[in-house]
């Protein structure tokens, strides 16, 4: 697995330059990193390391391979604010599955998905959804989502009417670099989510 600390540009399909990461980082941040990248005294690594230890808000691109032409997922970071997301995306570079993380107010050194969306496409290729699924969870194992239905204009919502168990939504804050487990995309999810097919 290869780590790229930049911006994953969903409307290009490509990565941006360390220069665009970084700038748009310290306007998150309000910090003024990017002329120090342009005169190449830091990287966009230098810059997100420095972020992460501050708590600020960083991105990355993670890759299987390194010849790859998509990351298998991208990720930004708010550690300050307990955030991460992390999307994920196919083989045509489409983001499918997104997981949203934020505190945990049972486990005060860990993080809690709170939120997953769902993006499903209505053909191998192209853009077009069919429609997307958002699931949001408590720490009390309930489970409610929406589901948007692009092909024929409609949302529903579905409520569970039973405890879900949820160990699976935590996940400690990750060292600089240690990614692994933010990024994992198998994970004991309290429904079988990428099958579409929610228990209620």
């Amino acid at each position: 697995m290869e780590i790229i600390f930049k911006t994953w540009l969903d409307g290009y399909k490509e990565m941006n330059t360390e220069k665009g990461a970084v700038g748009r980082w310290d306007l998150w941040n309000k910090t003024k990193y990017k002329p120090k990248v342009e005169s190449a005294e830091l990287t966009s690594e230098d810059v997100a390391r420095e972020n992460h230890n501050k708590g600020l808000g960083y991105e990355f691109c993670a890759f299987n391979e390194q010849s790859d032409q998509y990351p298998f997922c991208y990720a930004n970071l708010v550690l300050k604010n307990s955030h991460a997301g992390v999307e994920f995306l196919d083989f045509e570079g489409r983001k499918y599955l997104n997981y949203l993380f934020g505190k945990s107010s049972i486990k005060t050194e860990e993080l809690f998905i709170r939120e997953i969306w769902y993006y499903h496409f209505t053909s191998e290729h192209g853009e077009n959804e069919d429609y997307r699924l958002h699931f949001v969870f408590d720490e009390e194992g309930n489970v409610n989502y929406r589901k948007y239905d692009e092909k024929n204009q409609k949302i529903e919502d579905y409520e569970s009417n039973r405890k879900f168990d949820i160990s699976g939504l935590y996940e400690a804050y990750p060292a600089f670099g240690a990614y692994k487990s933010l990024i994992r995309l198998d994970r004991d999810l309290p429904l079988d989510i990428l099958h579409h097919n929610p228990a209620s």
